[in-house]
């Protein structure tokens, strides 16, 4: 793996393959502040995990092309009705590196373009970094589109990592339930059954 040297900031942000504009990746610091929401079948807690990951350097993501769609125009909006406080957001940490002006634009037109290529694309995948990680992500993209019988077929990161938790949480179960049938306080019918999973 690269070294991402801090003097290199803004690494080149990729998204679809393409590169975005500068400081495209680096979305201001914004929670929802409707927790309520969050069980809704697509809204403020998908948001919160795209904005934890679109900055990510040298790291392969991706989301479903919808939910990326609602987390790009959420961004667009929060740019743009609360662009004052977006600015004071930015200013008190690219100070070192840009002025604030710069940055925001950067951000708008990345989210436009991103916008406009999950659209098109019918996908949503990114990455930070350099050449090579842009390749890595292409070739994530080409693995991805093809068929699932395809035996050079690689599901999405979020997929991946969706399905890589789901299945930590299930060993995590199991183990507790095993712990259980261990016990000696279930009928030796239900330790079978529990020894068996």
């Amino acid at each position: 793996m690269p070294d991402y040297s801090e003097a290199e900031f803004p690494w080149t942000f990729y998204f679809n393959g393409a590169a975005m504009p500068k400081w495209g990746a680096n979305w201001p610091a914004f929670t929802p502040e409707n927790h309520a929401n969050w069980d809704w079948d697509v809204g403020p807690r998908d948001f919160y995990i795209i904005h934890c990951k679109i900055d990510h350097v040298g790291t392969l993501e991706s989301a479903n092309p919808h939910v990326f769609l609602y987390a790009v125009q959420e961004i667009l909006c929060l740019l743009l009705t609360e662009r004052d406080g977006v600015l004071k957001r930015i200013q008190s940490w690219a100070r070192n590196w840009a002025e604030p002006e710069e940055v925001y634009e950067g951000l708008l037109t990345a989210a436009f373009e991103m916008r406009a290529s999950a659209r098109r694309e019918g996908r949503a995948f990114w990455t930070s970094g350099y050449e090579a990680d842009r390749l890595r992500l292409v070739e994530a993209m080409r693995r991805a589109s093809l068929p699932a019988n395809d035996p050079e077929f690689a599901s999405p990161p979020h997929v991946q990592a969706w399905r890589n938790h789901l299945e930590r949480l299930w060993k995590d179960q199991i183990k507790t339930l095993q712990h259980v049938a261990a016990s000696g306080h279930l009928s030796n019918e239900l330790r079978k059954k529990l020894s068996e999973l």
